[in-house]
């Protein structure tokens, strides 16, 4: 009995797949004529969803719909199958992902567990609604630092559920999107971290809630606000006595707020900031004589934007010291030491001498002898056996002192009696 049994078994299982294998969309439909046909009440269109709605089948032989469609890229107007309804009790259709402003054709039929169909419903040519058009006003605010305004009248659609903005440079011809922003009302932007003096342009797109983009608004052109001019005519002095004068050419910006000014100790090295100002000249004291400074100044306007560095620095320092004298002679006479030397510089005024007593081979007692205006000096009161050193400065009008000459050795002896 089993022998027997199996065989009708797994004959009855095959042929039971096979009846029950969906139709291929491209089979030619089986039609029954007996199955009732589909009522459609009427359709509902947006711009990429067409919807449907149809009186429900009573009859148990239905098990469901199959909805036909045309392809509109194809322009032949045939229909193929395109989409199944599985079950009889559902009364709505909804088509999703069409192009705007595109039609299509529809026709519907019930089909029984045979997947054999009912002849087809009235046929329906529908077409999508056109792209959404942007927001009705977009305009922009240029000439702001490093930034760009934007703002828009917010779109009058409720269909709508943000905005994106695009953007356009010289450089992209693409235009690139940089920012979604959510809700409806919202009527600005600030576009942030933009370059100086640079053309952006803008355009918006409305964003539905099918997350459909609507045709672009008109352009915005942009130009960001431009840095401070660079300073002119930066000077520095190179004759001040302990400090250097330094002054430029004022700046014509309208708002401008401050000068920041750099200093470095070569002209072609780093220049660290120095000091801010609002004025266009000061004095920087410096305690060490021939000290060289480089200088260059910058504009900085209310929004802290700051112009470009010179690009050849200032270059200044303090007066330098006096030439150091040459000493010429220092003869001993009738106990006194007679000292000669010879000018080198044409600012000297007057001269420093030193006078170093050695007291003893580890202590010396020095003295500065200043105000002497010849060329020419006498050391009285040598005291006898003692070894004695002398130097001599130039000094000029602002009393810088030039480095003094090599000491001269001057020994005075107690003459043979």
């Amino acid at each position: 009995m089993k022998q027997l049994i199996l065989p009708t078994l797994a004959a009855t299982l095959l042929l039971f797949s096979a009846c029950t294998k969906q139709p291929s969309p491209t089979d030619e439909p089986k039609i029954d004529p007996s199955l009732p046909t589909v009522n459609v009440n009427g359709h509902i269109e947006s711009m990429s969803s067409i919807a449907f709605e149809w009186k429900p089948l009573q009859d148990p032989r239905v098990k469901g719909y199959y909805v036909y469609r045309n392809n509109p890229k194809t322009n032949d107007n045939k229909l193929k199958r395109h989409n199944i309804v599985k079950s009889r009790f559902v009364s709505h259709y909804t088509d999703k992902d069409l192009e705007p402003n595109t039609s299509y054709i529809y026709r519907f039929s019930s089909y029984n567990n045979k997947f054999q169909e009912s002849d087809a419903s009235k046929t329906f040519r529908v077409t999508t609604s056109p792209l959404l058009s942007s927001v009705s006003f977009f305009d922009s605010i240029g000439n702001l630092p490093r930034m760009a305004k934007l703002i828009w009248r917010p779109h009058h659609s409720l269909a709508v559920k943000a905005y994106i903005l695009e953007r356009q440079t010289i450089e992209k011809a693409q235009w690139e999107e940089i920012a979604t922003i959510f809700n409806r009302l919202q009527a600005e932007y600030i576009d942030t971290n933009l370059d100086d003096n640079r053309v952006y342009k803008y355009r918006l797109r409305a964003l539905t809630y099918e997350n459909i983009k609507s045709t672009p608004s008109d352009i915005a052109k942009v130009v960001t606000k431009p840095l401070p001019q660079e300073i002119q005519e930066v000077q520095a002095s190179i004759s001040e006595p302990k400090m250097i004068k330094v002054s430029w050419k004022q700046s014509k910006e309208k708002d401008l707020a401050y000068y920041n000014v750099y200093r470095s100790t070569s002209g072609e090295g780093a220049y660290a900031y120095y000091m801010k100002l609002n004025e266009t000249s000061f004095n920087d004291e410096i305690t060490e004589d021939g000290k060289s400074f480089y200088y260059k100044v910058t504009a900085v306007d209310t929004d802290d934007l700051e112009g470009l560095k010179q690009g050849a620095p200032a270059h200044g320092s303090t007066l330098t010291k006096p030439m150091t004298p040459t000493f010429i002679d220092a003869l001993v006479q009738k106990g006194a030491a007679v000292l000669t030397w010879k000018s080198n510089d044409a600012r000297t005024k007057t001269y420093t001498l030193i006078k170093v007593k050695k007291d003893s081979w580890y202590s010396s007692t020095s003295v500065e002898i200043t105000g002497i205006s010849d060329t020419t000096y006498t050391i009285k009161d040598l005291q006898p056996d003692t070894k004695y050193q002398f130097q001599v400065m130039s000094v000029d009008e602002n009393n810088i002192a030039s480095e003094p000459t090599e000491a001269v050795d001057v020994l005075f002896s107690t003459p043979d009696r």
